[in-house]
């Protein structure tokens, strides 16, 4: 079995996804897995280790017959990106012939920058700022990936689009998909560019070709050309003379009518050359390198958010904290939020035997704000290991409950253990469960928190034999 504390791979969390789908309910063999998997972890690490274990136990039940849709997409991506290499590679390499002047019997260098160049340059602006506006509205997939990936999927096959959308949904996740997918386009633009390299060799290899510049204009375009080359040349004018035209052959290179095209000048198709692989070929080659480092960074951070990834977290187990700790938690502070009247007394044995937490200090509070900062301060300095926020199932209310929150991790941290325990006050005052309907709202609230340390649980009857 691999080991649980390894990074994810894409492979993994496809899988992941797909069994999501499939799997009914969790079996107590599950639960008892990944309860010891997790042991004492806690936060986005026991998550992490916690979903492995779920996912490799959920692999020893199918069997090896199972199979791998996370290893079928990754095969896909893999055929995608090697047809795709070998057809960019193949019209780099057309593209040089294709821009050569039959009657001239040479070609045009400000042309030939303009399309092999200027053209890649302006789709990887226009990407970029497609990037900054996605990043705005939530990381959504260009025109391209989402092209890709469809065709990958289409690869693994139709019935299997399920476990794309839990894919999606995730922040983390998604990333790690769309990183993976723009390495794609990056190895595509990689092979355009040998392919205009190995065109560009070969064409000077078996033809005798020139290389010309025209303009109607006196001096604008020569001075604009001259120009040009002394910047996209910069990078190797040192150590590569012989690949930087001076001004005596650009004027000599320019094409006036009756006058005869000799082949060459050298200088012209090693400047280009040169000018594809460092302004061509090198930000493609740092591009891919930067996706297949943000895609890694992407799956080291997955924290399974996810409103699925919380439902089956808290069906795993149970409540707000793994059950496998022996002893309760002590120095959790207790906020009954709203003043709901629960005493201390009435929950203890639940939040002894079910959150599994002892409390150390039990404060009523409406929200916490700027006037009470201190007073939070100081009940957090007594409760260092978490904090339980009591409330009813029908009082509700996201922007209060997401201030109070908010304000508990500026004083807390993001480390501090937050519960949000839901019940509704009952005869004498006694604790009584939320409807279903009230507990699915307040799960769907904290699950929108994002907020790897915090869980919520429904107050519910202790067992016979926990009582």
């Amino acid at each position: 079995m691999p080991p649980l504390n390894r990074t994810w791979t894409l492979e993994d969390l496809i899988d992941f996804e797909a069994e999501l789908v499939r799997t009914v309910g969790v079996t107590e063999p599950a639960r008892a897995a990944v309860a010891v998997a997790v042991g004492r972890e806690t936060g986005v690490a026991a998550r992490r280790r916690g979903m492995r274990a779920w996912l490799e136990h959920v692999r020893r039940e199918a069997g090896p017959q199972h199979g791998s849709v996370g290893r079928r997409f990754a095969g896909a991506l893999a055929l995608v990106t090697t047809v795709g290499w070998v057809l960019l590679w193949l019209a780099g390499i057309f593209a040089v012939p294709g821009l050569v002047d039959r009657e001239r019997g040479g070609m045009n260098v400000t042309l030939a920058l303009a399309v092999l160049l200027g053209g890649q340059w302006l789709l990887l602006i226009a990407a970029l700022g497609g990037w900054l506006v996605r990043r705005r509205v939530g990381d959504g997939f260009s025109l391209v990936q989402v092209a890709l990936g469809k065709l990958a999927r289409r690869l693994t096959g139709r019935h299997e689009a399920a476990w794309w959308a839990g894919l999606t949904a995730d922040g983390a996740a998604r990333a790690a998909v769309l990183w993976r997918v723009a390495r794609i386009a990056q190895s595509g633009g990689i092979a355009f560019n040998a392919g205009i390299g190995c065109g560009l060799v070969g064409l000077v290899l078996v033809k005798q070709l020139g290389f010309f510049w025209e303009t109607t204009t006196d001096g604008a375009m020569r001075t604009g050309l001259e120009t040009t080359v002394k910047i996209l040349a910069a990078p190797w004018a040192r150590w590569w003379p012989a690949a930087v035209p001076d001004a005596a052959v650009i004027e000599a290179s320019r094409w006036l009518p009756g006058r005869a095209l000799d082949p060459g000048p050298t200088a012209w198709w090693l400047f280009l050359l040169a000018a594809v692989l460092v302004w061509g070929l090198l930000p493609r080659m740092i591009l891919w390198c930067w996706c297949w480092r943000t895609s890694r960074r992407a799956l080291a951070t997955l924290d399974f958010q996810s409103r699925a990834h919380r439902t089956l977290w808290r069906e795993l187990f149970r409540s707000g904290r793994v059950e496998a700790v022996e002893k309760p938690l002590d120095g959790v502070l207790v906020l009954d939020v709203g003043g709901t009247g629960l005493s201390q007394e009435a929950l203890r044995r639940f939040l002894l035997r079910r959150l599994r937490v002892n409390p150390a200090a039990w404060e009523t509070v409406a929200v916490l704000d700027s006037g009470a900062e201190l007073m939070a301060a100081q009940a957090l300095a007594q409760a260092p290991a978490g904090v339980v926020l009591v409330a009813e199932g029908w009082a509700l209310s996201p922007a209060r409950m997401s201030a109070l929150h908010g304000q508990i991790r500026a004083v807390a941290g993001p480390e501090v253990a937050v519960m949000f325990l839901v019940a509704n006050v009952g005869p004498d005052r006694q604790p009584s469960p939320p409807t279903a309907a009230e507990c699915g709202e307040w799960e769907r609230f904290v699950d929108a928190l994002r907020d790897p340390a915090a869980e919520v649980c429904c107050y519910g009857e202790l067992p016979a034999e926990e009582g």
